[in-house]
């Protein structure tokens, strides 16, 4: 396994720890404050900052794609990480929006 292999790795396990922690915060702000939209706008930043993380580990694998098949894999992955993302700016928007 290569160096770029590993440290790709590392900064998506990072992205995973950063969407985990905003979930768990979400959760307990709900439990403990019975605040829905706050819960939902801090899981939906979370997960927007997570899978930004995240991509950017994805990214340095295509540095070593070497067959059409993980280039369509890596394009498939890219493809549902930026539709889930749009999902939740959108569900933050309005999310804020009834905040208001």
């Amino acid at each position: 396994m290569s160096i770029l292999n590993n440290v790709s790795l590392l900064i998506e396990i990072v992205g995973s720890l950063v969407i985990f922690g905003y979930c768990a915060a979400g959760f307990l702000v709900f439990v403990t404050q019975q605040n829905r939209i706050r819960a939902q706008i801090l899981v939906a930043n979370g997960s927007l900052l997570g899978l930004s993380i995240k991509l950017v580990g994805a990214f340095l694998k295509t540095i070593e794609l070497q067959s059409w098949n993980q280039l369509a894999l890596f394009t498939t992955i890219l493809i549902l990480r930026t539709i889930i993302k749009k999902v939740f700016q959108k569900q933050n928007l309005l999310s804020k929006k009834e905040m208001a």
